[in-house]
């Protein structure tokens, strides 16, 4: 299926995203259940993952990428099953509104109806491409005791707002989706620009730790190390670049290793994280 990101029908976008995502697809691990989770007042639903004997009172709420247009919890279970099995903690997927349908901040507002929805628990915030960013708009919307609950980000290859750059130059295409021009078009299905939308505006007011994952032939690439610069200095935040790999890699975890060896990094530096967090609640 030949499609164009910048022209394309959200239909014919949401069909490729979801072909591509099960080609990409490794195996899943066996001893992690998959259950739905119903829609409930905001909350807009999703997929719960679960080890066997999960971690008490932590719990990871993660947001798929698609270009705020296509994906869903099942195009990125690949990623969740796996960090669901390397942490030893339950994975919430939640699901959001997509543009341009719905335009922002439908996609913040889910974002935080989602992070309500898994109750006392202490929280790792992750995502990965514009799910990345939504994770961080979930974050922004929170009151301030809610907010204290976010132990750690896990922010993977994000895309942040940025529309140029060497990154973009050097490896951004229209076949793609990530050239200057078709990421604009993709930032303008959210509608009309707000003041300080985008995370490279607002990353100095995230206190949070954040491990930011970039692949290095990803061109995005730029807004990974703009957005790490931008967070501050936090010793137990990271900027790790995937050598060698590009957007998207970890949709293929279970059958490339280089993917899961990147789940097993980010998957330790969770585990510490929710260590360091102290008395978690039960």
């Amino acid at each position: 299926m030949s499609v164009s990101w910048a022209t394309s029908s959200p239909a014919e976008l949401r069909a490729h995203h979801a072909h591509d995502a099960e080609e990409r697809a490794g195996p899943l691990p066996e001893d992690v259940s998959e259950s739905a989770v119903e829609e409930a007042g905001a909350f807009r639903g999703g997929l719960l993952f679960t080890p066997p004997d999960p971690a008490p009172g932590v719990a990871i709420v993660y947001f798929h990428g698609g270009g705020f247009v296509a994906g869903s919890p099942a195009t990125h279970r690949g990623v969740t099953a796996w960090l669901a099995k390397l942490t030893g903690m339950r994975v919430l997927s939640g699901r959001y509104r997509l543009a341009p349908e719905h335009p922002f901040p439908a996609q913040r507002d889910d974002a935080v109806a989602a992070l309500a929805a898994i109750g006392g628990d202490r929280l790792i915030l992750a995502g990965d491409s514009a799910g990345a960013c939504v994770a961080l708009w979930g974050l922004r919307g929170l009151d301030p005791e809610n907010r204290a609950r976010v132990a750690g980000l896990a922010l993977l290859y994000g895309g942040f707002g940025g529309i140029e750059g060497g990154s973009i130059a050097r490896h951004g295409t229209a076949e793609n989706g990530l050239d200057a021009e078709t990421l604009s078009v993709m930032y303008r299905r959210l509608g009309p620009p707000a003041p300080d939308i985008w995370p490279l505006a607002f990353a100095g007011e995230v206190a949070a730790p954040a491990y930011v994952l970039a692949a290095e032939l990803d061109a995005v690439f730029d807004d990974s190390a703009s957005l790490f610069q931008r967070l501050g200095s936090r010793a137990d935040s990271r900027f790790v670049v995937a050598a060698g790999q590009d957007h998207g890699f970890l949709k293929a975890a279970g059958r490339d290793p280089a993917a899961l060896r990147e789940l097993q990094l980010l998957a330790h530096w969770v585990k510490n994280r929710a260590g360091a967090a102290g008395q978690l609640p039960s």
